[in-house]
């Protein structure tokens, strides 16, 4: 059995795409020619949460590498980037971002993705994960491109095992705003992002955040390893 079926089996209930689904054309694009060995070389050495998630934006000696070089000069047109990590365990989906650049992630690891269109968020004022959303099983080594207005968050784990998925994108993006920094837009939580999230995250509605998701939290059961 594959990692794609046993995920499946212990979630009958979510509907799975794959990135050769025609539909995924609506949210980014897939990559096939960057070699990783120098980036798992790098990533061995950044050690994941054993619980929880964690994500920094920028890592000096993974920007250094050719491979995510080349992305700055393939993808982004040699503007500046940054490149980091978001990595650890998550069950649950209970927020959805999106930024003024696309994001370029890198899977280290097999996780499902949950992708929906920032139009339906406009037109709708909230949206639903489990029925405005399309969940993608995007396997270890995939390079994809997303969408500035495709809606994404933390990546959902397909087993037990910390994932570690790389976030590249315009350099400042995901860094904290400026002293000072105000804005009319309550979705705006840090530079080039844009947040909405489902009522039960408290903490985050206690800092500002808006509320955008509705519906039941979206939760999956990850693979034992």
């Amino acid at each position: 059995m594959t990692s794609f079926q046993a995920f499946q089996a212990l979630n009958p209930d979510v509907h799975l795409l794959t990135l050769s689904d025609p539909s995924f054309a609506d949210f980014g694009i897939r990559y096939e020619d960057y070699d990783l060995t120098q980036i798992e070389r790098v990533m061995a050495d950044v050690i994941p949460p054993e619980e929880g998630t964690a994500y920094l934006p920028s890592l000096p000696q993974l920007e250094a590498t050719e491979t995510i070089q080349a992305i700055g000069r393939d993808v982004y047109a040699g503007m500046p980037i940054e490149a980091g990590v978001t990595q650890g365990h998550a069950q649950t989906f209970t927020a959805f971002e999106y930024h003024q650049c696309s994001e370029t992630n890198i899977m280290l690891d097999d996780v499902v993705m949950v992708l929906a269109q920032r139009r339906v968020l406009e037109a709708k004022g909230k949206i639903d994960p489990n029925r405005d959303a399309a969940l993608f099983y995007v396997p270890k080594g995939s390079v994809i491109e997303l969408y500035n207005s495709t809606l994404h968050y933390t990546p959902l784990s397909v087993s037990t095992k910390a994932y570690q998925v790389l976030v590249i994108a315009v350099k400042g993006t995901n860094e904290p705003l400026p002293a000072g920094f105000s804005s009319q837009n309550p979705r705006v939580v840090k530079q080039g992002k844009f947040q909405v999230v489902h009522p039960s995250r408290k903490d985050k509605i206690a800092q500002g955040y808006q509320v955008g998701l509705s519906g039941k939290v979206l939760t999956v059961n990850p693979v034992s390893e």
